[in-house]
């Protein structure tokens, strides 16, 4: 992405990044309130560690690209790719980024082990995992996923959790009513394409990489959980308490970049285009116009009890939950415009 390649990082680059940023921090304006500096026109920058690099985080991208953030005084120096959702939010909880994207649940999962964090922004809202089929596989219902042979992405994965919930809720088994083949994300495509397998669950733009390919779309999760907190912006409560000015400002040009890209789809496929040129432009159009259209990009920030409680209740349902996750210990709505 530019300036933002994702690329595997060196060793010696990655400890240069952290002198950077460290020193970024501990610089002239280290003492000048987020207040103060907006007052001033300066600017807050600010390090972001992402999960992964994905088009379910376009709203972060478009906010860079079109300027947003740096119209609410904030500077991003770097969006880096961390591989894991518990290892982005560890650098913000380490004082080294300031928000990270991912999973509501791994901000349980780390105060839960004495960290303090809290969801501050939704930022992909609905279930993005859609269904594909070769086209002569018969499917008229879920219930005729028995007997089939089911390419899905690794557990835990979500895409792998609402192939489960699906199979159960049609009383199917994982294990024995079907033929399930588990492969990294982004690998999906493959089997059934050569004919070895029937069904592939699958995320953007595999999705429209596979529908380009002749498969059909069977089911769509976005129409069975439209609010679903799949990914959300996260801070430190360290950072709330010393700079609440600065997330204010965050959360707002969030805000801002979702209504952005449901007012100009042209504008946020354009952007997506710069941040993914290795995929065929034909495909990352209907990619993001299907993630607009099916609300994965929310048209707020508002992370709703309700889209909270489906992601934690998914988690509870495969094992990765075990104790109770209350909305008002992860999530911190009192930056949400106009509350």
């Amino acid at each position: 992405m530019g300036d933002f390649s994702m690329k595997k990082y060196s060793i010696i680059t990655l400890l240069s990044i952290l002198v950077v940023t460290l020193s970024a921090c501990s610089g002239s304006n280290a003492g000048v309130s987020s207040a103060q500096a907006e007052k001033d026109g300066e600017m807050d920058t600010v390090l972001i560690t992402e999960a992964f690099h994905t088009l379910l985080y376009l709203p972060l991208y478009v906010g860079f690209h079109e300027g947003v953030f740096k119209e609410n005084n904030i500077n991003i120096s770097n969006i880096r790719s961390a591989g894991t959702g518990p290892t982005a939010l560890t650098s913000v909880l380490s004082g080294e980024a300031q928000f990270s994207v991912h999973g509501p649940e791994h901000v349980g999962f780390a105060n839960e082990k004495g960290g303090d964090a809290k969801a501050v922004s939704a930022v992909a809202n609905s279930a993005p995992v859609w269904v594909l089929a070769n086209k002569d596989v018969v499917f008229d219902s879920p219930a005729d996923l028995k007997g089939k042979r089911i390419i899905v992405g690794l557990a835990p994965g979500t895409s792998n959790t609402l192939l489960k919930r699906l199979l159960e809720d049609n009383g199917l088994d994982y294990q024995n009513d079907v033929k399930v083949t588990e492969v990294q994300n982004g690998s999906e495509l493959g089997p059934v394409l050569a004919g070895e397998a029937d069904i592939a669950v699958a995320y953007q733009p595999q999705v429209e990489q596979g529908l380009a390919e002749g498969l059909e779309l069977v089911y769509d999760f976005t129409k069975e959980y439209p609010d679903y907190a799949f990914s959300t912006f996260n801070t430190s409560q360290k950072i709330i308490d010393e700079n609440p000015e600065l997330v204010k400002r965050f959360v707002k040009a969030m805000d801002e970049s979702l209504k952005l890209i449901h007012k100009d789809p042209e504008t946020a496929k354009k952007v997506a285009k710069k941040e993914f040129p290795e995929l065929d432009g034909d495909v990352i159009d209907q990619a993001v116009q299907r993630m607009i259209d099916s609300n994965v990009y929310p048209e707020n920030v508002e992370i709703t009890t309700e889209a909270f409680k489906t992601a934690i209740d998914m988690q509870k349902f495969v094992g990765n939950i075990k104790n109770e996750m209350k909305y008002e210990d992860i999530v911190n709505s009192e930056f949400i415009p106009g509350e």
